[in-house]
């Protein structure tokens, strides 16, 4: 039989207690994340609205987010990736060491083709 490929994975969680960042911050720290977990960037954006806040970079493989909930010094991180060549943990833990929550959540959810 042949071994289960990974198709796909999932790196999400909240994270608690940051100082918050400007958008144009947190696409820096996205692209950042990108780049050492092995991922090829296609487009950056931000985007700022009365209540929440963030970046989402789009990757080759797919897609890097934060959402930060104003003035409750709290987020949503979101990364997912396609292939066996990226890593999304990676990216997850950059984020986490730049923004440096006081308390966070890591979920993981593999992709497998069956």
């Amino acid at each position: 039989m042949e071994r289960d490929r990974i198709v796909g994975k999932h790196v999400f969680g909240e994270i608690y207690g940051f100082r918050e960042h400007t958008p144009e911050e947190l696409r820096n720290i996205l692209l950042d994340a990108a780049n050492v977990a092995n991922m090829h960037v296609v487009e950056a954006i931000t985007y700022e609205k009365p209540t929440v806040y963030g970046a989402i970079v789009l990757v080759e493989e797919s897609h890097l987010a934060i959402h930060v909930y104003k003035g409750y010094s709290y987020g949503i991180v979101d990364i997912y990736t396609c292939g066996e060549k990226s890593k999304p943990e990676l990216a997850y833990d950059l984020v986490l060491e730049k923004l440096r929550p006081l308390k966070y959540t890591r979920n993981y959810a593999d992709r497998s083709s069956t």
